[in-house]
């Protein structure tokens, strides 16, 4: 089979992983598609964690049909015991006849481990089919498994001169961007902010609406993310609705910790997407610091100038590493996204 038509199944199975969204975590986003005769002859993408991965979906919905056909899937398959069995075990069984995917497993696991339980099994494989568009459909999940810390994304919403606050408003951003990012939280684990946000806001920091990228995949909003506090001095408001609400139990307050040893105990907790919402000077701290691995800002149509005499401010921001920097409107205001280069 040539190349280009190598690729264009590889494209199909890509768009059946985006699909998941967030929704996965702490698992890979991963499509399949099964080919015979030039025919797509079945597809599926994994949903979450402990249901069937894409290989099975696409094996299933294929049927009979699997037998001699071409499997093509976005990751190296899994041959390891986890949540759900071996998709190895399950591709031989099919009579699968050859195997063809885009990125290697950065899990110790099982990376590397597919090629030889295949071939061991005559089913010819081959790799590398575009392999950057695979791997960049996990980098969150790639960073958070081989540094073993979360994949950070810094949400900021402020003025086109970078105020953080608007003299007699209660919010910078109109209500689309508001809405957006309730969205942001519901794809992390956790949402971090700085004491003096807690001091001035007493913010609530939960999702409170649902969300699902497609049929069937998960609710985003099952649960609700941890709440993070960092803090030099450990002078937090007793009254601070994080301590007394229902989900009391999911804030954390980190005194004096260095990021990196904050980052590393949310990672052992479980976080693999982490969410800084808080604060001009954790904003920059961490930048300064290389822990910004996405930056998604909201700038409202707001000019302050002197006005903004003593407010919070991002200064510089425009000078940050950016890298696959994307806009689109949100409403009112203009979202800018995009990766930061340099993050450790």
């Amino acid at each position: 089979m040539s190349m280009h038509l190598r690729q264009r199944w590889m494209r199909r199975a890509l768009e059946l992983a985006w699909k998941a969204g967030e929704g996965t975590r702490p698992n890979p986003r991963v499509g399949a598609v099964v080919v015979k005769g030039g025919k797509l002859q079945g597809a599926g993408f994994h949903r979450r964690a402990g249901e069937p991965h894409a290989e099975v979906m696409a094996l299933r919905k294929a049927g009979v049909k699997a037998k001699g056909a071409d499997l093509y899937v976005t990751l190296e398959p899994c041959s390891t015991h986890g949540r759900t069995p071996p998709c190895t075990d399950r591709i031989v069984a099919a009579g699968i006849r050859k195997v063809i995917y885009g990125a290697g497993d950065v899990d110790r696991r099982n990376a590397g481990q597919a090629d030889r339980i295949l071939q061991r099994a005559k089913i010819g494989v081959t790799r590398g089919v575009l392999r950057e568009e695979c791997e960049n459909l996990n980098q969150d999940y790639r960073h958070w498994t081989t540094r073993k810390t979360p994949w950070v994304i810094l949400k900021l919403g402020m003025t086109m001169d970078g105020y953080l606050a608007v003299p007699g408003k209660k919010w910078v951003t109109g209500e689309q961007a508001r809405a957006e990012v309730q969205r942001l939280r519901a794809g992390c684990d956790a949402i971090l902010v700085g004491a003096e946000t807690v001091r001035k806001d007493n913010p609530r920091l939960t999702i409170r609406r649902t969300f699902r990228h497609y049929a069937e995949c998960r609710n985003l909003d099952g649960i609700q993310p941890w709440r993070v506090v960092v803090t030099r001095s450990g002078k937090l408001p007793k009254g601070a609705k994080l301590f007394h609400d229902r989900y009391s139990d999911r804030t954390l307050v980190y005194r004096n910790k260095k990021w990196s040893e904050v980052l590393k105990d949310l990672h052992r907790r479980g976080v693999s997407r982490l969410l800084i919402e808080g604060g001009a000077e954790v904003a920059q701290g961490l930048v300064k610091a290389g822990k910004v691995n996405e930056v998604v800002i909201y700038l409202a149509p707001i000019l302050l100038g002197v006005r903004g005499k003593g407010l919070p401010r991002v200064e510089d921001w425009e000078s940050w590493s950016w890298r696959e920097m994307i806009s689109s409107s949100a409403g009112e205001d203009l979202c800018l996204r995009g990766k930061l280069g340099g993050a450790k």
